[in-house]
C-alpha cells in the first residue's frame, strides 16, 4: 500500500462524490495454500497431547499465523478473488485494483487484509457483496479512520488528523512550557557536534522514540513539520541536548496546532467519466550546501492533484551538487518523478491527465537547462 495512491484515490472520491467503505478479511493468513512441493509440518499444540500418538507431528494442509508464507500465500488468494470478481489490478501500484461497471469505476486498495473499496453507493455495495462472498469478513462501514488518522469530511474535502499521536507528546515526552510560531528555529541546522557531550543511552532511545512518531506524523497530517523532522532524523545514532530541544520544539509546535491537520480539498468536481482530465502540478525547492559537514544540499518537493496536496518530500540530497542550479535541478527532477507516478497511477485505472503537467521552480538557470534553452560548462 502506498500513501500517495491512498491519497489519489481519496482525491477521486471527494471530487465525483463517492462513498469509501473499509473490509476486513477475517482470520486473513488461514486461506492460504501452500506451492507446489512445499511441505511443512508442526509440532503438537499444547494442550492437544491427548489426541495424538507420542512423537506424532502434524502436516499443515494451509498456511497458518507464524509462517513466512503466509502473507504471500494470503496475497495469491486474493489476486485469484479480484480475478474472479473482474477485477483488474493497475500496473502502477501492485496494492490498486479497479473495476469499469455499469455503475461507473469502483477501486479496491488492498492492505493486508483490509480492503478499502471507492466508489459510487451502488458499485461500493455490489462490490462489497462480492467480496464477503468469497471470504469471512468484517464489514467496518466507513472510512473513518486509517493507520492512526481520523478522517472527517470537511466542506469540499476531507481532514487528517491524528488526536491520540498529539496527546501522546504531552504524556510521555517532557515538553516546556510556552508555544513557537515554526517547528524549527529559521535558518538554524542540526550538526554533529562534540561525540563527547553525547546524551546517555536511555536519552537516545527517548530521541528516536520521538523522531519515529514525528516521522508517522508529517507522513499522513502535518506535512508542514516535514524539514525539521528531516533535520532531527540525521541524528538518530548520536544526538546531543540540542537535538533534543529542538524535537521538544517541534513537539510543541504540533501541539500548539492540533486542530490542523491535512485537508484534501480539489478544486474541481467530476462526473466519473472516462473523458476528464486530471491536472497534476508540482513545486520544487533546494536549500543549497545546507549540511556543513556534508556540504549537501536539501530537496524540498509538493505535488497537487487538481489543487489536492498528494505528495510532499523533504530529503538530504544523495551526492553534493556544484552550484546552487544543480541542486534546484536536482530537486525538480525528483518532483517530476513523483509526479510521473501519480500520472501512472491514473492512467493505469483507465483515466486520463492533461498534458503538459506543470512543474513550478524558481531558479531561472534551472528552468533554462529543463527547457533545452540553455547548455554548457558544468551544467551541460
Amino acid at each position: 500500500m502506498n500513501a500517495v495512491t491512498i491519497r489519489v484515490v481519496l482525491v477521486l472520491m471527494v471530487m465525483a462524490g463517492w462513498v469509501a467503505n473499509v473490509v476486513d478479511v477475517k482470520g486473513a493468513f488461514l486461506h492460504g495454500d501452500f506451492t507446489e512441493g512445499e511441505t511443512i509440518y508442526m509440532e503438537v499444540p499444547q494442550g492437544w497431547e491427548q489426541y495424538y500418538p507420542k512423537n506424532a507431528l502434524l502436516r499443515l494442509r494451509k498456511t497458518i499465523y507464524g509462517l513466512k508464507q503466509a502473507a504471500m500465500a494470503f496475497w495469491r488468494q486474493l489476486l485469484m478473488c479480484m480475478k474472479d470478481m473482474n477485477m483488474e489490478r493497475s500496473m502502477a501500484d501492485p496494492c490498486l485494483y479497479f473495476s469499469w461497471t455499469e455503475h461507473g469505476l469502483v477501486i479496491i486498495v488492498s492492505w493486508i487484509d483490509d480492503n478499502l473499496i471507492v466508489g459510487s453507493v451502488k458499485a461500493v455495495k455490489v462490490m462489497k457483496s462480492e467480496l464477503m462472498k468469497r471470504f469471512e469478513c468484517e464489514d467496518c462501514g466507513k472510512l473513518n479512520e486509517h493507520v492512526g488518522c481520523k478522517i472527517t469530511r470537511v466542506k469540499g474535502g476531507i481532514k487528517f488528523t491524528q488526536d491520540v499521536l498529539l496527546q501522546s507528546f504531552e504524556n510521555e515526552f517532557e515538553l516546556p512550557s510556552g508555544s513557537v510560531e515554526t517547528p524549527a528555529k529559521p535558518g538554524n541546522v542540526l550538526t554533529k557536534g562534540d561525540p563527547s557531550l553525547a546524551v546517555s543511552p536511555a536519552v537516545q532511545t527517548y530521541f528516536r522514540s520521538g523522531v519515529g512518531k514525528m516521522i508517522h506524523l508529517m507522513g499522513w497530517s502535518k506535512p508542514m513539520i516535514s524539514n525539521a523532522v528531516r533535520d532531527c532524523s540525521r541524528h538518530m545514532q548520536m544526538a546531543n541536548e540540542s537535538h533534543i530541544q529542538a524535537m521538544h520544539r517541534i513537539m510543541q509546535y504540533c501541539r500548539d496546532t492540533k486542530e490542523q491537520g491535512l485537508t484534501l480539498r480539489p478544486n474541481d468536481v467530476w462526473d466519473g467519466s472516462r473523458d476528464y482530465k486530471f491536472i497534476i502540478s508540482g513545486r520544487s525547492d533546494s536549500d543549497y550546501a545546507t549540511d556543513p559537514e556534508t556540504r549537501k544540499s536539501v530537496t524540498g518537493t509538493r505535488v497537487s492533484l487538481n489543487g489536492a496536496p498528494v505528495s510532499w518530500r523533504s530529503t538530504t540530497q544523495k551526492h553534493i551538487t556544484l552550484s546552487v542550479t544543480e541542486s534546484e535541478e536536482s530537486a525538480g527532477v525528483t518532483c517530476a518523478q513523483d509526479m510521473l507516478y501519480i500520472k501512472n497511477v491514473l492512467e493505469s485505472i483507465g483515466l486520463q491527465v492533461a498534458l503538459p503537467m506543470i512543474l513550478e521552480m524558481d531558479n531561472r538557470g534551472a528552468v533554462d537547462l529543463a527547457n533545452s534553452w540553455s547548455v554548457g560548462g558544468r551544467t551541460r
